[in-house]
């Protein structure tokens, strides 16, 4: 099994996480601008002693040229040669930089940095995510508790499924609310989260008994390093 997580700028992960984890994501949140992130990032490098780090871009979040301009500039001069793009929590309007993810995803590109995408399994068909694939390097899927759903995604080794960490649902709204989405509509469109919880959280180990995935990106809603040592040990 290989897992990844992720965290915000802020966040501090143990060495037990890190070392027991191919990758970790750090979160472009609205409260964040990319330089943060891209200091995150390296941080976090210099924790694990080896390029595990891979910083999210947010294209509808940047507020300008000159901060993807800086970000480029900065992953240049620390190695760091992968980031993951998604569109942003920011509506589509005039106003946006940058409207979508692949317009980012060019310059990264461009500057030799490769890229993973965002992808929606209650969204999106199969046709539109190897469509997808052709332009990223990588995708982790959106929270999705329907295992059904999950399993008709291609099984490409290019997919990894993201699974909640071993929270309470207090814990997942947390999180969502932070993200700056409307944090019950994705609740209600994964009420099948019900049937995975416990006394002690989400039963994560149960959820994945059900998938035919092997790659997994751990949201980290709380109890993260519980959670590794659950799928791990």
């Amino acid at each position: 099994m290989n897992l990844s997580t992720e965290k915000t700028p802020q966040q501090k992960l143990s060495n037990f996480s890190i070392e027991n984890v191919s990758a970790v994501n750090i979160t472009h949140l609205l409260i964040n601008n990319l330089k943060e992130v891209a200091q995150a990032s390296d941080e976090l490098n210099q924790q694990a002693g080896c390029n595990k780090a891979i910083p999210h871009v947010a294209a509808r979040n940047i507020r300008n040229e000159y901060e993807l301009e800086n970000f480029v500039k900065f992953c240049i001069s620390k190695k760091i040669d992968k980031a993951l793009v998604i569109g942003g929590s920011i509506p589509r309007n005039g106003s946006n930089i940058f409207q979508n993810d692949i317009d980012v995803a060019t310059i990264l590109k461009n500057a030799n940095i490769g890229v993973d995408c965002g992808i929606y399994p209650q969204n999106e068909t199969e046709l539109e995510i190897k469509t997808k694939l052709e332009i990223f390097n990588n995708g982790i899927t959106q929270l999705c508790m329907d295992p059904n759903t999950i399993n008709n995604l291609p099984f490409l080794d290019t997919i990894r499924i993201g699974i909640p960490s071993m929270c309470s649902v207090q814990g997942i709204y947390k999180y969502l609310k932070l993200c700056g989405n409307e944090s019950y509509k994705y609740i209600f469109k994964n009420w099948k989260a019900l049937n995975y919880l416990s006394s002690d959280g989400f039963m994560v180990e149960e959820f994945i008994k059900k998938l035919k995935f092997t790659n997994y990106h751990i949201y980290n809603f709380g109890k993260l390093e519980k959670t590794i040592r659950k799928l791990l040990y």
